[in-house]
């Protein structure tokens, strides 16, 4: 397989054209042989008499020996006039011909100023579109590879530009054109492009979802992190506002219905918030230092429930995984006869270890889409075996595997392997509100969720006390730190899972590791004891 400068990471723009050009690029990756290196979306400037020029080539291959064969791809329609081959844009047309001349020779020169003196060739991709043996004067036939030449276009390519002999001008070539892709991107910019289009990428279980019809009208979604189920809760919560329908979402922790509440119609609300809103009601006193408050609580709401009549049309229970089965049957109670009932759920992030709820006359629909987390992110949890199925990638971002910060036991060594992970996020152009630092511990376990500042950030974290209306305090740092208990059905640009000590790579370990690691768009490290990296990397070794 042919490898890629810059991986597709750094680009997700998702017009038509670049779409092509991409199914190209594809197949070539899929189709070249070990050696071959191909470039993309290659900017290059030079000057021809004193004007500036500026343009882009689609795909440069690049063989063993260095040498060059530039790729030009035109989809869609085209036309040709007196020999010529034109591209509407619209507005204006454009002479392919001519465009690919002036690539030509612009690489050409700037070849030669770099000292280059390797072989440089050109060719012309049209896979929409069919030449038959109509002539073509500005580019020799030879060149181009219309639709009926597309499925053999990697022989085509290597026929055109063989493999060679290793050269080591080849790495001076590679480190010329890698100097012209602007490898490293801003960050800032990059974050917001990849957040909106897994936003885009993710809209298909809100799609196609809604307008499944079960004579049950009970629908069980059973998908990975990152596969659009909080769109899809979204979108049937909007749907349903629209028409006047009363709706109900429930899911687990806070911090998501504090984020649903912000984006989505109703009250989304937790199920302890429910019970806590029926103690105010009751004019009863609440103790939230109690370990048992909420168990009364609970108990006492649930009680409520069934002796109410049902008021609910559309009932949506996010992270059903991690509600209590007595919990989910109350809640049912509250909706209508001819009510629906959405189920989100992932089995992969069950932390609490609940039983599951049996639903036999549900539709159930699976989805192992990961649109969120990075390719290689994804890569490392299937060769973790942290979910029960695999994990199919499906983000525009390569990212890099999780870096791992190993420390020697001691709550200094954690502490000081903690900030590094921190500085290195940080020096990778990750702003310090864009980052989350997630303890594997609860609260009461972990020797950092009390921390006041961390690598010299003042942290944002749950104070663990609560308002009298019970609404959680907290500090007025910048740096998120966090329980990946709590961080749950949330997300950040990059993550920092710290903490990370096991004897045993348990059920529940894979779990809090699964959680925390499908929270990062951009980037996750780890911050992990030196036993717990050893299990992992058995682990590895045993796929």
């Amino acid at each position: 397989m042919a490898k890629l400068l810059p991986d597709l990471s750094g680009e997700v723009r998702r017009t038509t054209g670049y779409r092509r050009e991409m199914a190209v690029l594809a197949l070539l990756q899929r189709s070249l042989s070990d050696g071959y290196v191909i470039f993309h979306n290659v900017e290059w400037h030079s000057l021809y008499e004193g004007r500036d020029c500026h343009g882009e080539v689609d795909l440069i291959v690049m063989n063993f020996a260095g040498d060059l064969l530039l790729v030009e791809v035109k989809s869609g329609d085209l036309a040709l006039c007196n020999g010529q081959l034109m591209k509407d844009y619209g507005l204006r047309q454009r002479d392919i011909g001519t465009q690919v001349r002036v690539q030509y020779g612009a690489m050409r020169q700037l070849l030669g100023k770099a000292g280059l003196h390797v072989t440089l060739s050109n060719c012309l991709v049209l896979p929409d579109f069919h030449l038959a043996d109509t002539p073509v004067v500005s580019i020799p036939r030879e060149r181009i590879f219309d639709a009926e030449d597309f499925p053999n276009l990697p022989a085509r390519i290597e026929n055109l530009l063989p493999l060679g002999v290793p050269d080591t001008v080849s790495e001076r070539v590679k480190a010329f054109l890698s100097n012209h892709l602007g490898l490293v991107p801003d960050v800032a910019t990059l974050q917001g492009k990849i957040q909106k289009t897994v936003k885009g990428l993710a809209d298909g279980l809100a799609t196609w979802v809604p307008r499944l019809q079960a004579p049950s009208r009970r629908y069980r979604i059973q998908a990975t992190a990152g596969s659009g189920k909080t769109q899809l809760a979204i979108t049937l919560l909007q749907e349903a506002s629209q028409v006047g329908l009363r709706t109900l979402y429930v899911c687990f922790n806070r911090p998501l219905a504090e984020q649903m509440s912000r984006i989505a119609p109703g009250r989304p609300t937790t199920f302890h918030a429910l019970c806590i809103d029926y103690y105010h009601q009751q004019r009863q006193t609440l103790d939230f230092h109690d370990p048992d408050m909420f168990e009364q609580a609970s108990a006492s709401y649930l009680q409520y429930l069934h002796t109410q009549a049902a008021n609910i049309d559309l009932l949506i229970l996010d992270e059903a995984q991690d509600l209590q089965p007595d919990w989910i049957t109350g809640l049912l109670s509250m909706l209508v006869p001819d009510g629906r009932l959405y189920m989100l759920e992932d089995p992969d992030q069950c932390l609490y270890g609940r039983p599951s709820f049996e639903m036999p006359d549900a539709v159930r629909i699976q989805c192992m889409d990961n649109f969120r987390s990075p390719q290689l992110v994804c890569h490392a949890i299937n060769a973790f075996a942290l979910s029960r199925e695999t994990v199919k990638s499906k983000s525009p971002w390569r990212g890099d595997v999780p870096t791992f910060h190993v420390y020697d036991g001691s709550e200094e060594d954690l502490l000081r392997k903690t900030e590094d992970a921190i500085k290195e996020q940080r020096s990778l152009g990750i702003d310090v509100a864009q980052l989350a630092v997630l303890s594997i511990k609860g609260i009461a376990h972990s020797k950092l969720l009390s921390l006041d500042a961390l690598a010299g950030y003042a942290t944002k974290r749950f104070t663990g006390e609560f308002t009298a209306e019970g609404q959680p305090e907290w500090t007025q740092g910048v740096l998120l730190l966090e329980s990946v208990y709590r961080f749950k059905g949330q997300s950040a640009s990059a993550v920092i899972l710290t903490e990370v000590d096991f004897a045993k790579l348990s059920r529940q370990e894979r779990a809090k590791l699964f959680v925390g690691m499908t929270r990062g768009m951009l980037s996750v490290s780890l911050v992990l004891s030196e036993r717990s990296a050893a299990l992992l990397a058995a682990e590895m070794q045993s796929k």
